[in-house]
C-alpha cells in the first residue's frame, strides 16, 4: 500500500503535535513537588511529637522506677510502720516494736518485748472506740 504525501504530511503533523504536547507536558511546573514538600514536612513534625512522646513516657517510667525502688530500699531497711510514707511513725511505739521484733534487740542489747506490749496495749485501750470494762 502506498501513502501519498499528503498523508505523510499529516502524519508528521500530528507526531509533531504530540511530541510538542509531551515534551510542553514535561517541562511544565511540577505540582507534585509541592505535595512532597508539604508531606515531608507533615511526616518531621509528627515524627517531632512522637519523639517528645517518647521522651515523656521514658521520663515517667524512670520518675516511677525510682519511686518504686526507693520505697523497696526503705522497706528492706526500715520496717514499714517506721516509714512516712507508708502511714507509719518513725517515733511511734508500734515503730519502736517493729524495730524490737525485726532486729532482736532495743538500746539495751536484747528486745524487750513484754514492756513494748504492755505500753503497746495501753495506747490501743486509751484510744480504743470501745474500752475495756472488765479491769
Amino acid at each position: 500500500m502506498k501513502m501519498d504525501p499528503i498523508t505523510w504530511a499529516a502524519i508528521a503533523v500530528v507526531v509533531s503535535a504530540a511530541a510538542g504536547f509531551g515534551a510542553g507536558w514535561g517541562l511544565k511546573p511540577d505540582a507534585s513537588v509541592e505535595a512532597l514538600e508539604a508531606q515531608t514536612a507533615a511526616i518531621a513534625t509528627l515524627n517531632e511529637g512522637n519523639q517528645n512522646l517518647v521522651s515523656e513516657v521514658q521520663r515517667v517510667a524512670v520518675e516511677e522506677a525510682e519511686r518504686e525502688t526507693l520505697l523497696a530500699d526503705k522497706l528492706t531497711d526500715v520496717p514499714p510502720q517506721c516509714v512516712e510514707e507508708l502511714g507509719g511513725d518513725p517515733m511511734s511505739a508500734v515503730c519502736a516494736w517493729a524495730w524490737c521484733v525485726r532486729d532482736g534487740e532495743s538500746n539495751a542489747q536484747r528486745c524487750q518485748e513484754q514492756t513494748l506490749q504492755a505500753y503497746l496495749i495501753s495506747e490501743w485501750k486509751a484510744q480504743s472506740a470501745c474500752p475495756d470494762t472488765q479491769e
